[in-house]
């Protein structure tokens, strides 16, 4: 598996960026799977073809590499699957899954170059492309990605086509997990063992 569980429609799924996702209700008296490729035609689906055949650890390295640029994840309660192309003008596609979870269906492009253009963060020849981040859970317009050699989080507004806000990252991550907190988080107090903070 490439990517984390996710957890949609009363099913896990176990997911793998270069073919598909994996699901079952885990309170079935019968559980059962059911597999769901990833749409044909997305911007990677050539190069995984060169690469069927490579040895485990290359292949390894390979799958970590696709996660950069692919991400499937729940927002607004759906399934959703986006795809970023690798090269110049940097496509990102974002897929929605039915709701009989069997096939998808294309929602929005975005040529993530000009928006970050736009949003000054522009690209720089020989760095690397513009990486999904994760996806807002309570929003499917928004996108967060990496920028600058994962240096910067861009969120981006992919139906409007604008970067709406974007931070410096204190150190390069290794994964960023979307998470939704209670309301009651922020007035909250939280001890602390020895120092007072405020958070």
């Amino acid at each position: 598996m490439t990517q984390e569980t996710v957890a949609c429609a009363g099913r896990l799924w176990w997911v793998d960026l270069t073919c598909g996702a994996v699901s079952m209700d885990p309170f079935s008296n019968q559980p059962e799977l059911r597999f769901v490729p990833l749409p044909n035609g997305t911007s990677l689906t050539f190069i995984l073809m060169e690469h069927k055949d490579s040895s485990a650890e290359h292949l390894a390295q390979f799958r970590r590499e696709v996660a950069k640029y692919r991400r499937i994840g729940v927002s607004e309660g759906r399934l959703r699957f986006l795809d970023a192309s690798i090269h110049d003008p940097f496509l990102l596609s974002s897929y929605v899954l039915d709701d009989e979870g069997r096939s998808w269906t294309l929602e929005h492009q975005v040529e993530l170059r000009k928006v970050l253009e736009d949003g000054g963060h522009p690209w720089e020849q020989g760095k690397r492309p513009p990486q999904i981040a994760i996806i807002d859970p309570l929003n499917a317009d928004i996108i967060y990605i990496t920028v600058g050699e994962q240096k910067h989080i861009v969120a981006v507004d992919i139906y409007q086509e604008k970067v709406i806000g974007s931070s410096p990252l204190q150190n390069q991550y290794h994964s960023l997990v979307p998470c939704v907190l209670p309301p009651w988080l922020g007035s909250s107090q939280i001890p602390t063992a020895a120092k007072s903070y405020c958070i």
